[in-house]
């Protein structure tokens, strides 16, 4: 079995974002479909917390009207039925547009799948004191060419003035992207010597 792992760094996230679920880590493994697990972290000033799936593409951060979650945009190739998390806990939906916090700005192209998973059941989750390793989410892919794609995530703050009030986090990952064919290089070498031939066709016609 072929297993590629990737150092996945988030990029930075606009001043009024706070870190909270952050993918630190990539591995893809198989032959195809490829199964993409993501190791997700969470910030030490932050909490999950559970509740439903929401129900609109942007969720509101005026009220908590849904569970903790992390969207990956943009994973092509998809494989139905395969987006899975650490435990029962989380619970994973698809859709083309969102789900996306309102404070965040992800690129999002609607004609690729996302991928949502929302934290719906279980415990409160605190990152308290030195962050928390949520475990692995995964999906498969029918490819396994690399591409940077958005992610946003949601969680609570657990402490200081805004303890108990939304964070939003937005930033980068890897995710698959449909791999553009290569010839190799005797089907180069052929194409080469085709059009070599044609050329000498026709010199020999207007002679």
């Amino acid at each position: 079995m072929k297993k590629l792992s990737l150092i996945c760094l988030a990029a930075l996230a606009p001043a009024f974002a706070m870190a909270n679920i952050i993918p630190s880590g990539t591995t893809i493994t198989g032959t195809g479909p490829y199964v993409w697990s993501y190791n997700l972290q969470l910030a030490a000033d932050q909490s999950v917390v559970p509740g439903p799936i929401p129900t609109a593409t942007t969720v509101s951060n005026l009220e908590f009207t849904s569970g903790s979650l992390i969207t990956i945009y943009d994973f092509a190739g998809y494989v139905d039925g395969t987006c899975a998390g650490p435990n029962s806990n989380w619970t994973c939906t698809t859709q083309f547009i969102g789900i996306t916090p309102i404070d965040t700005v992800p690129l999002d192209n609607p004609g690729i799948v996302n991928l949502t998973w929302v934290y719906t059941s279980g415990p409160v989750l605190s990152g308290q004191p030195n962050g928390m390793d949520l475990g692995t989410f995964s999906a498969q892919s029918i490819y396994n060419t690399i591409t940077q794609v958005s992610y946003a995530s949601r969680a609570v703050k657990n402490t200081g003035s805004q303890a108990g009030t939304i964070g939003d986090n937005v930033g980068q990952t890897q995710g698959p992207i449909a791999a553009t064919a290569i010839p190799e290089p005797g089907s180069l070498a052929l194409a080469g010597l085709g059009l070599l031939g044609l050329g000498l066709l026709r010199r020999r016609k207007g002679a």
